[in-house]
C-alpha cells in the first residue's frame, strides 16, 4: 500500500481480513507514503483500528519497505509491535507463493 488516504488503508485491511478468515495468509507491503499506517502514534479512525488490529490477531504480515522506511521521518522503533522491515524483494517472495496478489 502506497497512500496514506483512509480509503485506500481500509481496502487492503478489509481484503487482508477477509482472507485470513478464510484461511489463506496474507501479508501488505507498505512503501512511499503507507508506511505513516504502522506508526504507532498513527490516529485510525475508529473503524480502521478495529480492521487493523484484527488483522494483526489474525497473523496478516505487515510488512514495511525498507527503503521507504529510509526516507520518511520514522524509525523501525516507532512502528507498531509486529511490523516487519523489508525490501521488495522479501515481499515478491512471499507475493509468488499464494493464488492472488494485489496492488492497492
Amino acid at each position: 500500500m502506497s497512500k496514506d488516504a483512509p480509503e485506500a488503508a481500509r481496502a487492503a485491511f478489509s481484503l487482508a481480513a477477509t482472507v485470513v478468515a478464510l484461511g489463506d495468509p496474507a501479508a501488505i507491503f507498505f512503501t512511499q507514503h503507507g508506511i505513516a499506517w504502522l506508526a504507532q502514534n498513527a490516529e485510525l479512525e475508529p473503524d480502521l483500528a478495529e480492521l487493523f488490529g484484527f488483522c494483526q490477531d489474525e497473523g496478516v504480515r505487515f510488512i514495511a519497505c525498507s527503503d521507504s522506511l529510509a526516507q520518511s521521518t520514522l524509525s523501525a522503533e516507532q512502528l507498531c509491535p509486529g511490523v516487519e522491515v523489508a525490501g521488495a524483494i522479501s515481499f515478491y517472495q512471499f507475493a509468488r507463493t499464494v493464488a492472488v496478489s494485489l496492488f492497492i
